[in-house]
C-alpha cells in the first residue's frame, strides 16, 4: 500500500518577509498549494520558487474560511497540512507522515498539533492536519476553524508535532482587519458564540475594557465549550481589575474557576487580586491545578511563583 499523498495548503498576502522561512520547513510535502489574496509585494514570486501551484484568482471577501476553502479546493493530496506564512514546522516532515499513519490506523480524520509562540509565552492544540474529504471544510469569517459535517465530534489523533508562530509584518498593513470582520458579522446577526468571544478579545487587545465586558456578557448568553467559557470569564475578570473594580473582578474570576477547576491561571489571578492571608492560599490552590483539561490557551506561568 502506497503512502498517502500530503498537500500543504496556504493563504497569503504581502508575506515576502516571512514566506520563504515557512516554505523551507514544508518543502518535502508532495504538493504545496498557495492561494494569494492580493499581494502587492514579491510574495507570489517567492511562492513560485517552491511550487507551481500558486493561485491568484481568488478575490478577497473579508472571510478567511472562504479563502482557505478556495485553497483547499486546489489540493489533490489524501491529507492536508495547514501552515501560515508566519509559522514554521519545527519537526521534520517525516514526523507528519508518521502522525498521519497513526491517524489512519485509528480511523481519525484530524491530527492535532501544538502551535507555540516563538517566545514560548503561549501554546494551543489545533487540528492542523486532516483527511481531504468533502465533509471537512473551513468555517467562520475570522478565527476560522475546521469541522467535519459527517461527524459532529470526530475522533482526533493528538500528536507531539510543533508549529511555531510569530507575528507577520503584513498584519500592520491592516491592523483592524479582524475587528472589522467580526464586527460586521455581529452587526448582521451572523456571529456565532465563538466569533463573539473573539470580538471581545479584539477589544481587550485594544484596552477598551468596557466594550470587552459588553461582548463577554453577550457571549455568556450562549457560551461555547468549557475551555472557551472559562477563558471568557478570566478575560472579564482582568477587564474589571484594570478598571479598578476589584469585587467584580474577583466574582468573574470565581466564575472562571467554577467553569474549570483545573484552570491554573485563574487561581493565580485570584491570588494577585487578594491580600494575605487569602493571597497565599489562592496561590497554593493554583499548584494543584495543572491546566491539562478544557484549556483554550496555555500561557507561560513560570513567573507566577517567584
Amino acid at each position: 500500500m502506497s503512502e498517502p499523498k500530503i498537500s500543504v495548503s496556504m493563504i497569503v498576502k504581502n508575506e515576502q518577509a516571512m514566506l520563504a522561512s515557512a516554505l523551507e520547513t514544508v518543502k518535502e510535502a508532495d504538493e504545496i498549494v498557495i492561494c494569494d489574496t492580493g499581494s502587492e509585494d514579491d510574495t507570489v514570486e517567492i511562492a513560485k520558487k517552491y511550487t507551481d501551484k500558486v493561485y491568484t484568482d481568488y478575490q478577497w471577501e473579508d472571510h478567511f474560511a472562504k479563502a482557505r476553502n478556495h485553497s483547499l479546493s486546489k489540493c489533490t493530496g489524501d491529507w492536508v497540512l495547514i501552515i501560515d506564512a508566519d509559522e514554521q514546522l519545527i519537526d521534520s516532515f517525516s514526523r507528519v507522515r508518521d502522525a498521519i499513519k497513526i491517524a489512519e490506523e485509528k480511523g481519525c480524520h484530524f491530527v492535532k498539533v501544538r502551535t507555540l509562540a516563538v517566545d514560548g509565552s503561549s501554546s494551543n492544540m489545533f487540528p492542523r492536519i486532516f483527511k481531504r474529504i468533502p465533509e471537512i471544510k473551513w468555517y467562520g469569517p475570522a478565527h476560522n476553524y475546521l469541522a467535519d459535517e459527517s461527524r459532529p465530534i470526530p475522533p482526533e489523533h493528538i500528536s507531539d508535532i510543533v508549529i511555531k508562530y510569530g507575528y507577520s509584518p503584513a498584519h500592520k498593513l491592516d491592523p483592524d482587519r479582524t475587528l472589522r470582520i467580526l464586527s460586521e458579522s455581529f452587526e448582521k446577526g451572523e456571529a456565532s458564540s465563538r466569533e463573539i468571544f473573539y470580538l471581545a478579545r479584539e477589544y481587550y487587545y485594544r484596552k477598551d475594557y468596557r466594550r470587552c465586558i459588553e461582548f463577554v456578557d453577550k457571549y455568556n448568553e450562549n457560551p461555547g465549550w468549557r475551555g472557551e467559557a472559562a477563558e471568557a470569564w478570566l478575560m472579564k475578570s482582568r477587564c474589571h481589575w484594570f478598571l479598578k473594580e476589584g469585587e467584580e473582578a474577583r466574582l468573574a474570576c470565581m466564575r472562571a474557576i467554577y467553569t474549570n477547576p483545573d484552570f491554573k491561571e485563574a487561581f493565580v489571578l485570584m491570588s494577585e487580586m487578594n491580600y494575605e492571608p487569602r493571597k497565599s492560599k489562592w496561590l497554593l490552590y493554583s499548584k494543584l491545578a495543572d491546566s491539562k483539561d478544557d484549556i483554550l490557551f496555555v500561557r507561560d506561568m513560570s513567573n507566577a511563583y517567584k
